[in-house]
């Protein structure tokens, strides 16, 4: 093989190590940018008016744990400070110097919370009277059956006092609910409440 040979041949190696990279960094790039929603100046600027109205007059809170936490989010395999809100369904996420939203409709997200060794997921219940994707916490993850808790938050309206003055008068609040528990049967992204009958609950686990 001549020099002249060699040379077009490291740098016909070299253009396809280049094009692979930059396809890698591209990819990750565009997995990255569908984890939020696309207007990203308008939902970090909601979110803030919604952090500052809480604060300011509802007591209690929506999370469940106030601070950001760490967590590995795969696809990405990356470290970002997330939070949980329990009131509204949402996962929040510290990017750069804003708080964003997950987008709930990529349901390939897996959340794993370094704090307490909780992991989310995004699953779809059918029966759901609301949004039908949300996140749930993973107790067991089976072959065939998969077990997870709801945790759920209620925004409790003013209630005013019937005649006047403040006796039996309440102010906003947030307040906790009873989670409920539901199964995934063969990791089809899709769950199910789980009976509350013993007979029930044998039957759903095959």
């Amino acid at each position: 093989m001549t020099t002249s040979s060699i040379k077009q041949l490291i740098a016909s190696c070299v253009f396809v190590l280049i094009s692979a990279v930059g396809f890698s960094q591209s990819a990750r790039q565009a997995v990255q940018a569908s984890m939020f929603h696309s207007d990203l100046t308008l939902q970090a600027q909601m979110q803030k008016n919604f952090s500052a109205i809480y604060r300011a007059n509802v007591e209690g809170t929506p999370y469940y744990d106030e601070q950001f936490n760490s967590a590995n989010i795969s696809p990405l395999n990356k470290v970002y400070f997330i939070r949980y809100n329990a009131a509204l369904d949402d996962m929040e996420v510290i990017q750069s110097s804003d708080t964003l939203i997950m987008n709930k409709n990529n349901k390939n997200y897996i959340i794993k919370q370094n704090k307490g060794g909780i992991t989310y997921k995004i699953l779809e219940y059918a029966d759901s009277k609301k949004d039908k994707l949300g996140y749930y916490v993973q107790l067991t993850n089976g072959t065939n059956v998969a077990l997870y808790r709801k945790d759920r938050k209620k925004f409790v309206e003013v209630k005013k006092a019937a005649y006047g003055g403040n006796l039996g008068a309440t102010s906003a609040k947030f307040k906790k609910q009873k989670s409920e528990f539901f199964i995934e049967l063969k990791a089809s992204g899709n769950v199910t409440k789980l009976p509350k009958k013993k007979k029930a609950v044998i039957k759903a686990f095959p």
